[in-house]
């Protein structure tokens, strides 16, 4: 007897587990329908309930507190921008609108173009226009053997007495290139110069009639693509470990500014292209290099070539330049670390065409 209990306990056993697991596949295949075994003898039928889909969801409503933000901004784009330097789209919005009254070689979007270039126009027509428009013509230099490249230097009162200022003398001048090759006129944006050379004595009332003054009297002017960001210009140096506006190479010393321009032997007198008298023992000259240096124009272009003649400062009982590796990196802001390369050794020939100015 008790043999054949354990063999009916077992047989039902089985068939409820047979049932069950019809049931689990039934509901696999249709999670809607519940299937229903039919059994005789007094089987025992068990019936899953089925979930109700879709979930019907439950509105909550909050009181209080800040009103939803709608997060409808890309941030990886953001991220993007900000590591670029680029302003996003509402900050770019603003700026444009901000930016329609700016005027050629004011500042935007945070740049400032290095020059100001126009159509080609004669060495006489320049000249004429710049001293009508006041400025004093300091010299006129062909640059090349051809005179293809002339460049002209010119400055005023207040430029002058702008830079009556230890080391800020380089500031008180500023170029225009007449190129025939290229077929413009490219002026030094006084805006750019001055931000970059006066350093913290930056004077941006006298900068900016300079510059307006430039516009008036050559309106067809227009920003060159050759920029720099304008807060960085006092900063500026062309990469790591390369020298800034402040190091600047001493090339001489005497009692006064005088004894060193009374030091110069004549056969080197006629090497000195412009004298910019600032004060009485502050001056700035301008220097002919030599032909085998100044040829380095025509291998980082001759677009922007007007950097020569070559100042000197003499102040204080010494003359100094700056740093040629800086004064050519400053004046060529889109030159290449390959292109700067090529012309590895111009700025020790022109450290030593200067220094040979003094003996």
């Amino acid at each position: 007897m008790k043999h054949e209990s354990k063999s009916i306990i077992s047989i039902v056993g089985l068939a409820t587990s047979l049932i069950l697991g019809a049931t689990v596949i039934s509901l696999a295949e249709d999670t809607n329908t519940t299937q229903e075994i039919a059994r005789s003898g007094g089987d025992v039928v068990i019936t899953i309930p089925t979930v109700p889909i879709p979930v019907t969801p439950i509105e909550v409503t909050t009181i209080g507190g800040n009103p939803p933000v709608i997060e409808n901004i890309d941030h990886y784009k953001l991220r993007a921008m900000a590591t670029s330097g680029n302003r996003p789209p509402v900050a770019e919005a603003k700026a444009k609108v901000e930016e329609k009254d700016t005027k050629v070689g004011e500042v935007q979007s945070s740049r400032v173009s290095s020059y100001l270039r126009g159509k080609l126009q004669s060495v006489e027509s320049v000249t004429k226009s710049l001293k009508d428009a006041g400025f004093t013509v300091l010299s006129s230099m062909a640059i090349d053997k051809k005179a293809k490249l002339t460049s002209i230097v010119f400055t005023n009162e207040a430029l002058t007495t702008m830079v009556d200022k230890k080391n800020r003398g380089f500031a008180g001048s500023l170029r225009v290139l007449v190129n025939e090759i290229d077929k413009e006129i490219a002026f030094n944006n006084p805006l750019y110069v001055s931000k970059a050379f006066m350093q913290d004595d930056f004077d941006a009332n006298v900068t900016a009639k300079v510059l307006s003054d430039i516009r008036n009297a050559f309106p067809q002017l227009t920003n060159c693509k050759d920029q720099l960001k304008f807060n960085l210009l006092p900063k500026y140096h062309f990469m790591a470990s390369m020298p800034y506006y402040q190091d600047m190479m001493v090339l001489a010393k005497g009692a006064s500014t005088q004894a060193l321009l009374d030091s110069i032997k004549e056969k080197n007198q006629k090497k000195i292209m412009f004298k910019h008298q600032i004060s009485k023992d502050r001056v700035v000259i301008g220097i002919k290099l030599s032909k085998r240096t100044s040829k380095f124009i025509n291998k980082i272009g001759t677009r922007n070539s007007g950097l020569l003649p070559y100042p000197i400062i003499i102040e204080n009982g010494e003359a100094k330049i700056l740093d040629p590796k800086y004064y050519i990196a400053i004046m060529y802001p889109e030159l290449k670390m390959s292109e700067f390369m090529t012309i590895a050794t111009v700025p020790d020939a022109i450290e030593s065409d200067a220094t040979k100015i003094f003996r």
